[in-house]
């Protein structure tokens, strides 16, 4: 292994990787909530056992050690801190577009389908500042939160950007029957 190392892949495969469900460990709730406003499906509780994890049917992204080597399915076990590595990572195994979209975006805490909804029927669910001063908002059918566009989005774009980047650096190859990926930055953490 080298300190480039960022992910391991259990099988050496051609990217990216199609899935309806992504699994994600508990540990990794960070990254949940950026793939689901990336449109990904993904299947997450901090209540997930390694046992059942480990015989789940679709692709698990994990930090687990433990749990990868268990793994019969196709797992992804990141092996760096750096959250804009797991990102970058995820996006280049999963294919998804880097990019907040309205259409596909999830809802990042509960992974439900978000609409778009007129003011007036979010007019009693947020600030009366927020709804002078924005046109569009997006409702979860889940869990009833309400999305905006606002000054946080400058910083998710930021993200996004540098995820982009990063995947463009980031390179891959077999090593047996494991995928390596690894930082092309120089810094694996």
């Amino acid at each position: 292994m080298s300190d480039l190392d960022i992910a391991m892949l259990n099988r050496c495969v051609e990217l990216p990787l199609r899935y309806g469900t992504v699994y994600v460990d508990s540990m990794l709730g960070w990254l949940v909530r950026w793939l689901r406003m990336l449109g990904v499906s993904v299947n997450y509780t901090p209540s997930f056992s390694d046992d059942y994890l480990a015989g789940v049917n679709g692709l698990l992204i994990t930090r687990d050690r433990n749990l990868f080597r268990l793994r019969r399915g196709e797992s992804l076990l990141l092996l760096t801190m750096n959250h804009e590595h797991w990102l970058a990572t995820a996006i280049l195994v999963l294919g998804v577009e880097p990019s907040i979209n309205g259409e596909r975006s999830l809802c990042p805490m509960c992974g439900s389908k978000l609409v778009r909804v007129g003011k007036d029927v979010i007019k009693n669910l947020v600030p009366p500042r927020v709804l002078s001063t924005h046109d569009e908002f997006w409702l979860c059918t889940g869990c009833g939160r309400v999305y905006w566009v606002g000054s946080h989005h400058g910083r998710i774009n930021a993200m996004l950007s540098r995820a982009r980047e990063l995947v463009g650096k980031l390179t891959v190859k077999c090593v047996g029957n494991t995928l390596i990926i690894q930082a092309g930055d120089g810094d694996p953490n």
